[in-house]
């Protein structure tokens, strides 16, 4: 048989693996001995790091009437109420945030995301309504798990 090669088995390698005393191995295999600390509370710390982490956001938008002015600059009318588009790490996620108008506190609150999804889009509870003419600045301020902050300015008229 030309077309057949010999094939020679190699004798299998046998671990090495360090010795440890049983209440060692009992204590790493129920989570007490890794890295000096519990590996609870390690893991508890990482999965809140990563939770603040991966929060994000998109847009922050102004509602209420609108139109074009002669500058070509949208401009409100009447109460205006304000959104945010956010992201976080996973669906009921748990976020607490503050609305700055101007400078000064506008609303502040805890939410959770919706339990269907990462994503959400919320806006405020209130409406305010400024001077005509007038510039303004808003600013969605994401105060826990992370400090985050997203704004937009608008006129009135």
């Amino acid at each position: 048989m030309p077309n057949v090669a010999t094939l020679t088995a190699r004798p299998r390698r046998q671990l090495r693996l360090p010795l440890f005393s049983a209440a060692v191995a009992a204590s790493v295999a129920a989570g007490v001995l890794v890295g000096g600390a519990p590996a609870t509370a390690q893991a508890a710390a990482r999965s809140s790091a990563a939770q603040a982490a991966s929060f994000s956001l998109a847009y922050v938008r102004v509602a209420g009437a609108s139109r074009i002015n002669r500058n070509g600059v949208t401009c409100y009318s009447g109460p205006v109420s304000f959104g945010i588009a956010l992201e976080g790490p996973k669906p009921g996620a748990k976020f607490s945030y503050r609305w700055v108008v101007d400078g000064k506190v506008f609303e502040k609150g805890t939410r959770r995301l919706p339990s269907y999804g990462k994503g959400d889009y919320f806006g405020t509870k209130k409406q305010i309504t400024m001077g005509l003419g007038t510039a303004h600045k808003v600013v969605f301020k994401l105060t826990s798990p992370k400090k985050l902050s997203k704004s937009i300015k608008w006129v009135m008229c």
